[in-house]
């Protein structure tokens, strides 16, 4: 019955998400050992959701940030498995339903069938899907309701794609990368009219009025902790020290960086031929611009530009398209 509905080439793309993510299912440190991290936070939300019990975790002054991104652990609670298991499977899931948006995003844009699926291939087995996706984080989540909001935003379906925004807050505040998207693309399609200024303030006013009410209803609000990065040197010159700080950026960016570099002249093209373009680049610097704010301000991780893919894969998969053209 499900084949009727789903075709083969959509079999093979789950497929793919379930060998590039269980080599890491439910944290395995068989490879790669690290500390649990944000992990032990998500997993005492998911047990709070459940049970009500308030781990002392989610007390701590290092549980704040975490404490505002309860969108991931509270669907993850409706799972019947353990904490880690059900953050696991639920990373999958957002992995592998991100994908077909992002097919969907490339269709829109132009590319054609057969580079569609050499970006997503791409996309599915590269290092933060492997690495990130099923370690107890909730990034997943984010990198799903990007693709969603970029696909939402060239389908001009606004309500949802604030809709969308919202949620995305609840999920994670790198949702932000989001807007310097929407910002180019309402303004190339509209030509600066009085509506895309009420678009911009409108999506400006719900990613902070969210943020806001968010960290007023946090777990330890109340208990006048305060954390928003500042950047100083200290943190500089500890992530320059801290291998995972630079190595995971390379990781992460250094196939997509490595493509577009190669065919430079076609990208160059595409900035002045294809629309889309330029306002995927945006997201995709805005993403990257978050780690580097990161890097001068608290612990930098690679999974931070991740949030660039939603971005980098369709620019990707219109390079390809465009070098099988010129041939």
């Amino acid at each position: 019955m499900l084949n009727t509905f789903i075709s083969k080439k959509t079999w093979i793309l789950l497929f793919c998400v379930i060998i590039a993510t269980i080599p890491r299912f439910n944290r395995n440190q068989f490879f790669i050992s690290r500390p649990p991290a944000d992990m032990a936070i998500h997993t005492a939300m998911i047990e709070y959701y459940r049970t009500g019990e308030v781990d002392n975790i989610l007390l701590s002054k290092h549980s704040i940030a975490a404490n505002w991104r309860p969108l991931f652990p509270f669907i993850a609670s409706f799972l019947p498995f353990a904490p880690i298991t059900s953050l696991s499977i639920l990373g999958i899931l957002s992995i592998f339903f991100s994908v077909i948006i992002l097919k969907r995003i490339m269709r829109q844009l132009g590319v054609d069938e057969k580079n569609i699926y050499l970006s997503l291939y791409l996309y599915i087995f590269s290092f933060p899907v492997f690495y990130y996706t099923t370690i107890g984080y909730l990034d997943p989540g984010l990198i799903l309701l990007l693709n969603l909001g970029i696909l939402l935003a060239i389908q001009k379906h606004t309500f949802l794609f604030y809709l969308n925004l919202a949620l995305g807050v609840l999920m994670k505040e790198g949702i932000i990368v989001l807007l310097p998207f929407y910002w180019l693309y309402i303004i190339k399609e509209e030509a600066g009219t009085k509506k895309t200024l009420i678009s911009i303030i409108l999506s400006i006013l719900i990613y902070f009025t969210i943020s806001v009410i968010v960290r007023k209803l946090t777990f330890n609000s109340s208990l006048g902790f305060d954390v928003f990065w500042s950047p100083g040197s200290d943190m500089f010159l500890y992530n320059l020290n801290r291998i995972n700080s630079w190595l995971s950026f390379i990781l992460v960016m250094g196939i997509p960086l490595a493509l577009i570099s190669y065919n430079f002249h076609i990208f160059k093209t595409l900035i002045k031929s294809h629309q889309g373009v330029l306002p995927l680049i945006a997201g995709a610097l805005m993403a990257v611009s978050t780690y580097g704010f990161a890097f001068i301000s608290t612990v930098a991780d690679g999974r931070t530009t991740w949030a660039s893919y939603p971005f980098l894969f369709p620019i990707i998969g219109l390079i390809f398209t465009n070098k099988d053209r010129i041939k």
